[in-house]
């Protein structure tokens, strides 16, 4: 049986709209293989993400901005150096969340 969301979870109009943006930010195959291995490994260079994506700088540039954009994904540089780390490790949830419903509802 499922549970009922109690009242103070419900999100507002507003929130509704932010949290869209947020899962249109993620509704890629590449930006969530993004998230996927930050959150695996806390956090990586750009280097290092584009070596486990196997794709070009600039399209991981691209996705990584949307990414930071929505506030997904946090940057910061260390000389010339830019690390990237998922800014809220409670999407590891959602990640759950996706593979079981991928596992048991979409089989």
């Amino acid at each position: 049986m499922m549970a009922r969301m109690k009242s103070q979870e419900k999100l507002t109009s507003e929130q509704m709209v932010r949290a869209a943006r947020v899962l249109q930010a993620m509704a890629h195959p590449l930006r969530l293989a993004i998230m996927q291995e930050l959150m695996e490994d806390r956090s990586l260079t750009c280097s290092q993400l584009q070596e486990r994506m196997g794709c070009a700088q600039s399209t991981l540039s691209l996705q990584l901005k949307v990414l930071v954009d929505q506030g997904l994904v946090a940057t910061c540089k260390d000389g010339t150096v830019k690390h990237c780390s998922v800014r809220n490790p409670d999407f590891l949830k959602l990640f759950a969340c996706l593979r079981r419903h991928l596992t048991e509802v979409l089989r």
